[in-house]
């Protein structure tokens, strides 16, 4: 089974998007795009690069059950020890957050979406996380949404 993302926002504060699994969707919320040294953009900062990932099994050090995405060819690794030199990022998980600041370069769902304080916020994140069950996925395709806008770029 598959998970995919499609980015309808770009920001210079957040990236904005909607995983659908099995039919339902769900709103997400990521860091900005920053470019980096690889193709993978900044790592522990930006939000993922656009591509098909697959999705292994993780346990963070909390006891939480969440998927790590990995994508040799974007220089996405699961683990620290698993890059095959000494660049790329690593433990890109999808985790519950409720604002960009939230995820370190990871994705957070949500049950809906809104504004506060000036920030896009993705609520329900924790009851989001229960009803996805990402680890019954194999994958993860992210893309832009028809239309998306990206509100970083300025001609």
């Amino acid at each position: 089974m598959n998970l995919v993302l499609e980015r309808f926002a770009y920001t210079p504060t957040d990236t904005q998007g909607v995983l659908t699994a099995n039919g339902k969707r769900f709103y997400t919320i990521e860091r900005p795009w920053i470019p980096g040294p690889n193709p993978g953009g900044m790592s522990m900062e930006s939000c993922v690069p656009d591509g098909k990932y697959k999705l292994v099994k993780h346990t963070r050090p909390d006891g939480t059950k969440t998927v790590a995405l990995v994508n040799d060819r974007l220089g996405v690794w699961h683990q620290e020890r698993d890059r095959p030199h000494d660049w790329g990022r690593f433990l890109i998980l999808l985790h519950a957050g409720n604002v960009a600041s939230d995820v370190i370069g990871c994705i957070a769902p949500g049950l809906w979406r809104t504004h506060y304080q000036n920030r896009v916020w993705v609520t329900n994140s924790r009851a989001a996380m229960r009803q996805l069950k990402p680890r019954r996925f194999k994958t993860l395709t992210i893309r832009p949404a028809l239309g998306a806008v990206d509100e970083g770029f300025r001609a």
